[in-house]
Protein backbone atom coordinates (compact mmCIF):
# COMPACT_ATOMS: atom_id res chain seq x y z
CA UNK A 1 0.00 0.00 0.00
CA UNK A 2 1.12 3.55 -0.78
CA UNK A 3 0.61 6.60 1.44
CA UNK A 4 0.91 10.21 0.30
CA UNK A 5 1.22 11.48 3.87
CA UNK A 6 3.35 10.60 6.88
CA UNK A 7 1.95 11.69 10.26
CA UNK A 8 -1.13 10.07 11.82
CA UNK A 9 -3.02 11.54 14.77
CA UNK A 10 -4.82 8.73 16.62
CA UNK A 11 -7.40 10.18 19.01
CA UNK A 12 -8.43 7.84 21.80
CA UNK A 13 -5.03 6.23 21.46
CA UNK A 14 -5.14 4.11 24.61
CA UNK A 15 -7.97 1.82 23.46
CA UNK A 16 -7.12 -1.70 22.30
CA UNK A 17 -7.98 -1.03 18.66
CA UNK A 18 -5.74 2.03 18.59
CA UNK A 19 -2.89 0.08 20.17
CA UNK A 20 -3.33 -2.58 17.49
CA UNK A 21 -3.28 0.10 14.80
CA UNK A 22 -0.06 1.81 15.94
CA UNK A 23 2.37 -1.00 14.99
CA UNK A 24 0.55 -1.49 11.68
CA UNK A 25 1.05 2.20 10.91
CA UNK A 26 4.72 1.98 11.76
CA UNK A 27 5.19 -1.12 9.61
CA UNK A 28 3.73 0.88 6.72
CA UNK A 29 6.29 3.67 7.28
CA UNK A 30 3.89 6.09 8.97
CA UNK A 31 4.44 8.08 12.18
CA UNK A 32 1.60 7.68 14.70
CA UNK A 33 0.87 10.11 17.52
CA UNK A 34 -1.55 8.60 20.03
CA UNK A 35 -3.51 10.83 22.41
CA UNK A 36 -4.36 10.06 26.02
CA UNK A 37 -6.50 11.98 28.50
CA UNK A 38 -5.20 10.63 31.83
CA UNK A 39 -1.97 9.39 33.35
CA UNK A 40 -3.47 5.90 33.56
CA UNK A 41 -4.15 5.93 29.82
CA UNK A 42 -0.65 7.27 29.15
CA UNK A 43 0.94 4.40 31.08
CA UNK A 44 -1.29 1.87 29.33
CA UNK A 45 -0.29 3.22 25.93
CA UNK A 46 3.42 3.39 26.69
CA UNK A 47 3.42 -0.12 28.18
CA UNK A 48 1.67 -1.55 25.15
CA UNK A 49 3.85 0.30 22.65
CA UNK A 50 7.14 -0.56 24.36
CA UNK A 51 10.11 0.66 22.32
CA UNK A 52 8.12 1.33 19.17
CA UNK A 53 8.40 4.68 17.43
CA UNK A 54 4.88 5.86 18.29
CA UNK A 55 4.63 8.95 20.48
CA UNK A 56 1.90 9.95 22.90
CA UNK A 57 0.32 13.33 23.56
CA UNK A 58 -2.15 14.60 26.15
CA UNK A 59 -5.47 15.64 24.62
CA UNK A 60 -8.83 15.71 26.39
CA UNK A 61 -11.62 15.85 23.81
CA UNK A 62 -14.04 17.12 26.44
CA UNK A 63 -11.89 20.24 26.91
CA UNK A 64 -11.42 20.99 23.21
CA UNK A 65 -13.37 24.26 23.45
CA UNK A 66 -11.26 25.62 26.28
CA UNK A 67 -8.64 28.28 25.38
CA UNK A 68 -5.76 25.80 25.62
CA UNK A 69 -7.76 22.88 24.26
CA UNK A 70 -5.50 22.22 21.27
CA UNK A 71 -2.20 23.54 22.62
CA UNK A 72 -0.69 20.07 23.14
CA UNK A 73 -1.70 18.94 19.66
CA UNK A 74 -0.36 22.13 18.10
CA UNK A 75 2.96 21.45 19.82
CA UNK A 76 3.04 17.87 18.54
CA UNK A 77 2.55 19.09 14.97
CA UNK A 78 4.51 22.33 15.07
CA UNK A 79 6.12 21.42 11.73
CA UNK A 80 2.76 20.86 10.05
CA UNK A 81 0.20 18.13 9.81
CA UNK A 82 -1.26 15.80 10.81
CA UNK A 83 -1.71 14.21 7.40
CA UNK A 84 -4.16 11.66 8.77
CA UNK A 85 -6.65 11.56 11.62
CA UNK A 86 -8.07 8.32 13.05
CA UNK A 87 -10.70 9.01 15.70
CA UNK A 88 -11.51 6.27 18.22
CA UNK A 89 -12.46 8.53 21.13
CA UNK A 90 -15.94 8.24 22.57
CA UNK A 91 -17.52 8.43 25.98
CA UNK A 92 -20.27 6.19 27.24
CA UNK A 93 -23.75 6.92 28.54
CA UNK A 94 -25.81 3.78 29.02
CA UNK A 95 -29.24 4.94 30.11
CA UNK A 96 -32.83 4.67 29.04
CA UNK A 97 -33.82 7.77 27.08
CA UNK A 98 -36.80 8.41 29.35
CA UNK A 99 -34.86 8.22 32.61
CA UNK A 100 -31.48 9.84 31.87
CA UNK A 101 -30.56 12.90 33.92
CA UNK A 102 -30.79 16.01 31.77
CA UNK A 103 -27.41 17.32 32.92
CA UNK A 104 -25.76 13.99 32.06
CA UNK A 105 -27.20 14.09 28.56
CA UNK A 106 -26.05 17.67 28.01
CA UNK A 107 -22.53 16.95 29.21
CA UNK A 108 -22.30 13.77 27.13
CA UNK A 109 -23.44 15.37 23.89
CA UNK A 110 -21.26 18.43 24.46
CA UNK A 111 -18.17 16.30 24.99
CA UNK A 112 -18.77 13.78 22.24
CA UNK A 113 -20.43 15.89 19.53
CA UNK A 114 -19.74 19.61 20.06
CA UNK A 115 -16.11 19.08 21.09
CA UNK A 116 -15.59 16.59 18.28
CA UNK A 117 -16.79 19.23 15.81
CA UNK A 118 -13.97 21.44 17.14
CA UNK A 119 -11.48 18.60 16.61
CA UNK A 120 -12.61 18.05 13.03
CA UNK A 121 -12.40 21.78 12.34
CA UNK A 122 -8.88 21.94 13.86
CA UNK A 123 -7.66 19.02 11.73
CA UNK A 124 -9.28 20.35 8.54
CA UNK A 125 -7.66 23.75 9.01
CA UNK A 126 -4.20 22.23 9.38
CA UNK A 127 -4.70 19.81 6.48
CA UNK A 128 -5.84 22.63 4.21
CA UNK A 129 -2.34 24.13 4.34
CA UNK A 130 -1.01 21.08 2.47
CA UNK A 131 -4.18 20.51 0.46
CA UNK A 132 -4.04 16.93 1.65
CA UNK A 133 -5.64 15.03 4.49
CA UNK A 134 -7.57 11.90 5.33
CA UNK A 135 -9.92 11.51 8.30
CA UNK A 136 -11.34 8.22 9.58
CA UNK A 137 -14.01 7.99 12.27
CA UNK A 138 -14.50 4.71 14.12
CA UNK A 139 -18.23 4.55 14.79
CA UNK A 140 -20.36 1.57 15.82
CA UNK A 141 -23.15 -0.59 14.43
CA UNK A 142 -25.20 0.87 17.29
CA UNK A 143 -25.68 3.82 14.93
CA UNK A 144 -27.77 1.48 12.76
CA UNK A 145 -28.99 -1.16 15.24
CA UNK A 146 -29.13 -0.05 18.84
CA UNK A 147 -30.05 -1.96 21.98
CA UNK A 148 -32.07 -0.59 24.86
CA UNK A 149 -30.00 1.88 26.84
CA UNK A 150 -27.93 2.89 23.80
CA UNK A 151 -30.12 5.75 22.62
CA UNK A 152 -27.71 8.55 23.47
CA UNK A 153 -24.67 6.56 22.39
CA UNK A 154 -26.31 5.83 19.02
CA UNK A 155 -27.45 9.44 18.63
CA UNK A 156 -23.97 10.80 19.24
CA UNK A 157 -22.40 8.26 16.89
CA UNK A 158 -24.83 9.24 14.12
CA UNK A 159 -24.13 12.94 14.71
CA UNK A 160 -20.38 12.37 14.56
CA UNK A 161 -20.72 10.30 11.40
CA UNK A 162 -22.47 13.31 9.85
CA UNK A 163 -19.57 15.59 10.83
CA UNK A 164 -17.00 13.38 9.16
CA UNK A 165 -19.20 12.81 6.14
CA UNK A 166 -19.57 16.57 5.83
CA UNK A 167 -15.78 17.01 5.69
CA UNK A 168 -15.52 14.59 2.77
CA UNK A 169 -18.31 16.38 0.92
CA UNK A 170 -17.09 19.90 1.57
CA UNK A 171 -13.32 19.41 1.39
CA UNK A 172 -12.84 16.63 -1.13
CA UNK A 173 -11.89 18.99 -3.94
CA UNK A 174 -9.28 20.53 -1.62
CA UNK A 175 -7.60 17.17 -1.09
CA UNK A 176 -9.20 16.29 2.25
CA UNK A 177 -11.32 13.14 2.34
CA UNK A 178 -13.05 11.06 4.98
CA UNK A 179 -14.61 7.70 5.72
CA UNK A 180 -16.48 6.11 8.60
CA UNK A 181 -15.96 2.55 9.82
CA UNK A 182 -18.75 0.89 11.79
CA UNK A 183 -17.38 -2.15 13.63
CA UNK A 184 -19.81 -4.57 15.23
CA UNK A 185 -18.68 -6.82 18.04
CA UNK A 186 -14.92 -6.58 18.57
CA UNK A 187 -12.89 -8.58 21.09
CA UNK A 188 -11.68 -5.45 22.85
CA UNK A 189 -12.53 -3.38 25.89
CA UNK A 190 -15.84 -3.91 27.65
CA UNK A 191 -17.14 -5.95 24.73
CA UNK A 192 -14.67 -8.71 25.59
CA UNK A 193 -16.47 -9.36 28.88
CA UNK A 194 -19.85 -9.37 27.19
CA UNK A 195 -18.74 -11.80 24.52
CA UNK A 196 -17.06 -14.10 27.00
CA UNK A 197 -20.38 -14.34 28.84
CA UNK A 198 -22.49 -14.58 25.67
CA UNK A 199 -20.26 -16.49 23.24
CA UNK A 200 -23.03 -18.83 22.06
CA UNK A 201 -25.37 -15.90 21.44
CA UNK A 202 -22.75 -14.03 19.39
CA UNK A 203 -22.04 -17.13 17.29
CA UNK A 204 -25.75 -17.52 16.60
CA UNK A 205 -26.49 -13.84 15.98
CA UNK A 206 -23.49 -12.94 13.78
CA UNK A 207 -23.43 -14.72 10.38
CA UNK A 208 -19.63 -14.86 10.48
CA UNK A 209 -19.96 -16.77 13.73
CA UNK A 210 -17.57 -14.60 15.75
CA UNK A 211 -16.54 -11.08 16.61
CA UNK A 212 -13.82 -9.16 14.81
CA UNK A 213 -10.38 -8.84 16.40
CA UNK A 214 -8.62 -5.52 17.09
CA UNK A 215 -5.96 -6.48 14.53
CA UNK A 216 -8.62 -6.98 11.84
CA UNK A 217 -10.04 -3.54 12.57
CA UNK A 218 -6.52 -2.09 12.47
CA UNK A 219 -5.71 -3.63 9.09
CA UNK A 220 -8.98 -2.36 7.66
CA UNK A 221 -8.25 1.16 8.90
CA UNK A 222 -4.76 0.97 7.44
CA UNK A 223 -6.21 0.19 4.02
CA UNK A 224 -8.73 3.03 4.37
CA UNK A 225 -5.84 5.41 5.02
CA UNK A 226 -3.99 4.29 1.90
CA UNK A 227 -3.92 6.16 -1.41
CA UNK A 228 -5.91 3.36 -3.06
CA UNK A 229 -8.85 3.98 -0.72
CA UNK A 230 -9.13 7.75 -1.21
CA UNK A 231 -12.13 7.42 -3.57
CA UNK A 232 -13.94 5.82 -0.60
CA UNK A 233 -15.05 9.24 0.55
CA UNK A 234 -17.87 10.67 2.69
CA UNK A 235 -19.33 7.24 3.23
CA UNK A 236 -19.78 4.54 5.86
CA UNK A 237 -18.39 1.01 5.78
CA UNK A 238 -19.87 -1.63 8.07
CA UNK A 239 -17.58 -4.30 9.53
CA UNK A 240 -19.85 -6.49 11.64
CA UNK A 241 -19.68 -9.99 10.18
CA UNK A 242 -23.16 -9.53 8.71
CA UNK A 243 -24.90 -8.62 12.00
CA UNK A 244 -26.92 -5.66 10.68
CA UNK A 245 -27.82 -7.46 7.44
CA UNK A 246 -30.10 -9.83 9.36
CA UNK A 247 -33.61 -9.43 10.66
Amino acid sequence: MKFHGKTVLVVGGSCEMALALAPALEAAGLLPVLTFRSEEAKKRSQTALGNQGSTTCFFDLGKALEPEGFSELDACFSDGGPDYLVDFAHGNLESLVATAATEDVGHYLHENVTCRAALVKWAARRMTAKRFGRMLYVSSTAAALQNGGQGFYAASKKACEALYQGIGIEMGKKGITSAILRPGYVTAGRASTFMAENEAWVKKRVPLGRAASPSEVAETLLFLLSDAARPINATTITMDGGLTACK
